[in-house]
């Protein structure tokens, strides 16, 4: 499991250091700090962290998409923990080191009116509903191709950003939103948007996918291989008793 928790936090690492520092460079001469730019970053870092850790710890790198694997019964909630745990380091790490190279205060997701709570909560939940559902869809069916999960998750968080970067960031991770926070204390009082927000979305999306689901037989963990493996130590319990 060490090493599943390692590929979460450096996954996480990627996709939080990606547009913090695209943040801090776009401001330079003859970078680009537009929303197109944002969106693509933010997703072309996810696809990649996707396809390069995903064989190893199925790439959660988001709270939100551990908790709604686990409320789908998709993911063993005795490692929803450790796994918050190393998406939370990952994120701190990355926001630390663009704090480092680039000065503090990069990559913020804030909203764009504080006065309008519903919207931006309502945005969070419906941007993550959308991400979750993509996820939980190429993540946990045996007949989706490896070469899918990457690409479109990849594309529905490009979507996400170009529809909700104006109103919110679209951060659509808790994690995501913490690391530079923590570095703009001041931004500390908005983040409980980027923690309820992500995560009902997320698990509305599972409850939902797992209601739609019809061939359970074609239905795996994420990852798959760890929830197999508790299911067999779980009969060989069972059947020692």
């Amino acid at each position: 499991m060490i090493r599943r928790y390692a590929a979460e936090a450096l996954g996480t690492f990627g996709i939080v250091f990606a547009p913090v520092a695209l943040s801090a460079t776009g401001k330079m001469p003859g970078g680009d700090s537009g929303l197109m730019a944002a969106a693509l970053v933010s997703g072309l870092a996810v696809l990649a962290m996707v396809y390069a850790l995903g064989p190893i710890s199925a790439a959660h790198f988001n709270p939100a998409v551990t908790l709604g694997f686990a409320v789908a019964r998709r993911f063993p909630w005795r490692f929803v923990w450790p796994y918050w745990l190393s998406q939370l380091v990952g994120a701190i790490l990355a926001a630390s080191l663009a704090a480092l190279l680039f000065g503090p205060g990069h990559g913020l997701t804030l909203p764009s009116d504080l006065s309008a709570t519903g919207k931006n909560l309502g945005t969070e939940i419906v941007l993550t509903f959308l991400l979750m559902l993509v996820i939980i869809a190429v993540a946990t069916d045996r007949r989706v191709s490896g070469a899918v999960p990457g690409i479109a998750i990849g594309m529905m968080i490009v979507v996400n950003v170009l529809i909700g970067g104006p109103i919110t960031g679209a951060s659509m991770n808790p994690a995501r939103s913490l690391g530079p926070a923590l570095f703009a204390p001041s931004s500390l009082g908005n983040y409980w948007i980027y923690m309820v927000g992500p995560c009902l979305g997320a698990v509305i999306a599972a409850l939902c996918f797992e209601a739609l689901r019809i061939d359970q037989s074609e239905a795996k963990g994420a990852p798959n291989e760890l929830l197999e493996a508790l299911k067999a130590v779980e009969m060989e319990s069972h059947s020692s008793q």
